[in-house]
């Protein structure tokens, strides 16, 4: 197996359970959030979190299937080490999919997102009465 230094430093031993990740900006920010393969019974997070803080006010789209993942020049050299690797062991696996298809799979993600915070708000209430 290739050694990914970036991926090591960032935290992450288990590089081979990698399945997806997604990158989107937050203001003045770059977020990176790697997917896992993981068992469902498993203890362990199903998925991490990065920031990275850039200079520049807008990244010109959010996903790396996009021209974004090319204009990625003025970010965190870290975060474009680490975009590299995590290409490299996932573009096999991972389709090309339209910009609409990219929209309507975060708005589905979205969805089920405000779900679960909405269940999670209604037992809260509901252990209150």
């Amino acid at each position: 197996m290739t050694d990914y230094p970036t991926l090591k430093e960032m935290g992450i031993s288990a590089v081979e359970s990698i399945k997806r990740f997604s990158l989107r900006q937050e203001r003045d920010r770059d977020v990176l959030k790697i997917y896992f393969e993981r068992p469902a019974s498993s203890l362990r997070a199903h998925s991490q979190k990065f920031t990275f803080a850039h200079p520049r006010t807008a990244i010109p789209g959010q996903s790396r299937h996009s021209q974004a993942y090319a204009e990625l020049s003025n970010s965190s050299p870290v975060l474009c080490s680490a975009l590299a690797e995590l290409k490299q062991l996932t573009t096999a696996e991972v389709p090309q999919l339209s910009p609409k298809a990219e929209v309507l799979q975060d708005l589905q993600h979205l969805e089920r997102v405000m779900e679960g915070k909405l269940a999670e708000i209604r037992q809260k209430i509901e252990c209150l009465a």
